[in-house]
């Protein structure tokens, strides 16, 4: 649950940047206007709208690549899912004596699959589940090769090879996608922007009496919360967006391993 407390954090983190960022515009526009009151404010408006339309530009940017990386990623846990079912009744193609220790480790490799999406969020979890993954991986190929070897004549081998090597890379070409994000700088550079922009918005209601205009305040509300969003589509297995109804598919397919093939 520690995570889920930190991704809470980023947003309280968001709103202060964005909110001091406003507030220390405004001061100095204040004090620019009592030290200079027969200076205007329109050069101001001008570099709000550069900055403006280059960090519209980039939450665009940077919105539809998470959402586009998410959609990928719900695609391939439906493939995943088919492809263990696959795999797993392809076993019945396999020798008597060698179908239960398949059976067994498929079993095993499954749900240590399910545990890595899990454990997204603990770096040094997802490093054991995966060193488990590859030795029950190197396991379920030998017996597969032990097994079309002794039904050379029958096409086992046609059939069974195929199927396990294509479970193997949907394994590890999900685990890979799941952590295949942006570099930092983006999010910097997002960040950047837009606390330069909240500057110049507070610096820009300088003119303005109330205390808390509320165009500053919409602003940073509004910003905070469309850059926590694409931070949790890109890290979706860390933050409150979650794969829930799409990781039910694989546990379904292990539910169903459960029978007696």
């Amino acid at each position: 649950m520690i995570h889920i407390f930190l991704v809470f954090f980023v947003l309280i983190v968001l709103l202060l940047i964005l909110g001091v960022s406003a507030s220390l515009g405004r001061r100095f526009g204040r004090s620019e206007q009592k030290s200079h009151p027969e200076n205007k404010l329109e050069i101001v408006g001008v570099a709000e709208g550069a900055v403006f339309g280059l960090l519209g530009l980039l939450i665009a940017f940077t919105f539809s690549g998470a959402y586009d990386r998410y959609e990928t990623r719900k695609v391939h846990i439906v493939d995943e899912a088919n492809i263990f079912d696959t795999a797993y009744e392809m076993i019945d193609l396999v020798a008597p004596k060698y179908q239960p220790v398949l059976r067994e480790n498929i079993r095993k490799y499954l749900d240590l699959h399910i545990a890595s999406y899990n454990d997204i969020p603990y770096e040094a979890k997802v490093d054991g589940d995966l060193e488990k993954a590859i030795d029950v991986q190197h396991k379920i190929w030998k017996t597969v090769i032990a097994a079309c070897v002794e039904n050379s004549n029958n096409g086992l081998a046609q059939l069974a090879i195929p199927a396990m090597s294509k479970m193997f890379d949907m394994f590890h070409a999900g685990i890979n996608m799941t952590l295949i994000h942006p570099p930092y700088i983006i999010f910097f550079l997002l960040i950047g922007l837009a606390a330069l922009g909240a500057f110049l918005v507070g610096y820009n209601a300088a003119e303005n009496q109330q205390k808390h205009p509320i165009h500053v305040l919409s602003y940073v509300i509004l910003t905070a919360f469309i850059i926590y969003i694409i931070i949790n589509l890109e890290y979706s297995r860390v933050g409150f967006i979650r794969f829930n109804s799409f990781d039910q598919m694989l546990m379904d397919v292990r539910e169903d391993m459960n029978y007696p093939g």
